[in-house]
């Protein structure tokens, strides 16, 4: 199905001509009828000798409806601008012509209407006028039909044309993203809520599971029709009723969208809009920020205040970013076109693409964070790609730029170009561009060499310690991670990561406290001071315990003591020798030998306890699971 919409000043014919060629007249409320001008979006089919279906939305002219004319032209395939020939281009003619540019219409075509109140030599000149109008646009070569839906001259024309437009016109893509912007929503007895609108972006079915935005709506469609016939599947670029089961029809408002999808985790709090605007040139203001505005895409309709990046102003006829915090939740694509508008007086001012979801309204002092977005204007799926990875680092290939116009086959096709090309590289899953990432790993490990070059005591540092030290989100800090463990870089023990090939050292006020332990526990063998006694001294001391315990100088017992190693393994050796050779050992064993009290006999005992080394029994210890593990042949 070809879907064209009508554009155009109010009264110029719109609906006359639509009317002509189909046979249906598209003002469907009596209001319509009676006052003689459409205010809101009406449709009529028309078979061509091929059996194409040619869809028209018929949007209305009156400037206090041109939110309606955006809602019908949102979804279409080519627009059929009409202009009176008594009148000439009026302000709604301009209003129209800019609004289907702005939402990146590519075809069209120009019909001069009531050519029956007009004189030859000034039609020749509107068409020159209309031409001039048009030049540098995609309507710059454009067929114009001159004819009257009186008299029904050059009708004939223009339906020849219409016949062969739909093998000139591309069908609208599927890319697996289904979603339909609801025009018009109304009750049917027996059937319950009905909601019309035209399908974009994939393929509905009988019986799939759908989501209401933005109440969040989960239900099963019921029924489906098209052209006015019941289907089981609808596709891209279809008018589409639906009907549910589930969701009750309080939920189902215009403005809303039908949407294929249940899984928005990656949308969660994304109430900011980064937006490649363009200002009209003919409007009488520039933009600021904290100026609140309307934004427009599809059928939603939501107000919000903006942000410049970069930027004091923006001026009539100039293009710029902008932040939007729009006032409720808009459910959006990257790449999506849109129309802005002042909310009063209402006026258009301009449109553009949808270039980024933010969670948070930037700040003026942290813009600089988002000067990827440079890279997404002009917005294609290579600029897309790199400037997402600019912002990442690198990101899972799976479910990349789910949020985006893109089918997932077209953006892997895209990925795999430019790794081919060595723009891009992989990583077990993971994307990411070669160059920056390669900056990024060096940074990091600069990074960790500068942390530890101020405590080159440590034996180590743990992931949260190199996320806090880079600064980036975890999952992506993780992946370079283990990056620079994979290529030998890093090294990892236990729970701590190192840089490969580094060694502990000692310095400043850390190395004073080691060398005082070391001899407070030389000095003292057998009885040294309770651990707290040093800890108790400040941050130097506990550095330097770590470091003592890191590099094995000495033996943590129990929660207590430290033990020079030496004398740990002393007192191992005793321990071993004497229940291999005895069956047994008694405190008392152990009290005599080294003129130890219960006080530092007993911690020693219940430590080998836990080593699984020794086992109680009673008074007595025996061997235990471990006694023969080669872990105590210090």
């Amino acid at each position: 199905m070809l879907i064209i919409g009508t554009a155009g000043h109010i009264d110029h014919g719109k609906s006359s001509i639509v009317k002509r060629i189909t046979g249906t007249d598209p003002d469907r409320l009596p209001e319509e009828k009676n006052r003689g001008m459409t205010i809101d979006l009406g449709f009529a089919f028309y078979k061509t000798p091929s059996k194409d279906t040619i869809a028209f939305i018929d949007v209305p002219g009156h400037e206090r409806f041109v939110k309606n004319m955006v809602a019908g032209v949102g979804g279409i395939d080519a627009v059929m601008l009409v202009i009176a020939a008594d009148d000439g281009w009026m302000p709604q003619s301009e209003e129209h012509f800019q609004i289907v540019r702005l939402l990146g219409i590519q075809r069209g075509f120009i019909v001069i209407n009531k050519i029956d109140l007009a004189d030859k030599d000034w039609l020749e000149l509107l068409n020159l006028d209309i031409r001039e109008k048009v030049k540098g646009t995609f309507l710059e070569t454009a067929p114009i039909f001159n004819v009257s839906s009186v008299t029904g001259e050059g009708f004939k024309e223009l339906i020849n044309y219409l016949n062969t437009l739909p093998s000139q016109i591309e069908s609208q893509k599927d890319i697996g993203k289904a979603r339909l912007y609801i025009d018009r929503s109304f009750v049917r007895p027996g059937i319950g809520g009905v909601v019309t609108g035209t399908l974009r972006d994939g393929n509905l079915t009988v019986g799939q599971t759908v989501t209401v935005w933005p109440s969040m709506k989960v239900g099963k469609i019921r029924s489906l029709h098209s052209n006015n016939q019941e289907v089981e599947k609808a596709t891209p670029g279809q008018r589409t009723a639906l009907s549910f089961t589930g969701i009750d029809k309080e939920y189902l408002l215009r403005g809303g969208v039908v949407i294929d999808r249940q899984d928005f985790s990656s949308l969660i709090d994304k109430n900011v809009l980064a937006l490649s605007l363009e200002l009209l040139p003919e409007i009488n203001l520039s933009l600021k920020d904290r100026r609140r505005l309307l934004l427009i895409i599809g059928t939603t309709e939501v107000e919000g205040v903006i942000r410049l990046y970069q930027k004091n102003e923006l001026l009539p006829g100039h293009k710029g970013i902008v932040f939007f915090k729009s006032d409720q939740p808009v459910y959006t694509l990257v790449g999506d076109n849109f129309i802005m508008r002042l909310p009063t007086p209402m006026m258009t001012i301009g449109g553009g693409q949808v270039i980024a979801h933010l969670q948070t309204f930037p700040k003026q002092k942290n813009i600089n964070q988002y000067q990827y977005l440079e890279k997404r204007v002009p917005l294609n799926l290579k600029n897309l790609i790199i400037s997402e990875l600019h912002k990442n680092i690198i990101s899972p290939v799976e479910n990349f730029l789910i949020d985006a116009i893109y089918a997932q086959q077209e953006v892997k096709k895209e990925v795999d170009k430019l790794v081919s090309e060595g723009i891009l590289s992989l990583f077990e899953g993971n994307i990411y561009l070669t160059d920056i990432f390669k900056e990024n790993i060096e940074m990091l490990k600069n990074k960790i060499a500068s942390h530890f070059k101020n405590e080159p005591h440590l034996k180590g540092i743990t992931m949260e310690q190199i996320i806090s030290i880079y600064g980036a989100h975890k999952h992506q800090i993780e992946l370079m991670v283990k990056y620079l463990l994979s290529i030998g870089e890093l090294t990892k023990t236990n729970e701590l990561y190192n840089l490969s090939g580094r060694g502990m050292e000692l310095k400043g006020v850390v190395k004073m406290a080691h060398d005082e332990i070391i001899t407070t526990l030389k000095n003292n063998r057998f009885i040294p001071p309770n651990i707290s006694t040093f800890a108790n001294k400040g941050k130097a001391y506990k550095d330097a315990i770590k470091y003592i315990l890191d590099t094995k100088e000495g033996y943590k017992c129990g929660s207590q003591f430290i033990f020079l190693f030496e004398t740990w393994k002393e007192l191992i050796t005793f321990i071993k020798n004497t229940i291999s050779e005895k069956g047994s050992l008694k405190v008392s064993n152990l009290k005599d030998s080294f003129n130890l009290s219960r006080k530092y006999s007993i911690p020693i005992l219940e430590e080998t306890d836990r080593l699984k080394l020794t086992f109680r029994d009673g008074d007595i210890r025996i061997k235990g699971e471990r006694f023969e593990n080669e872990e105590f042949d210090l």
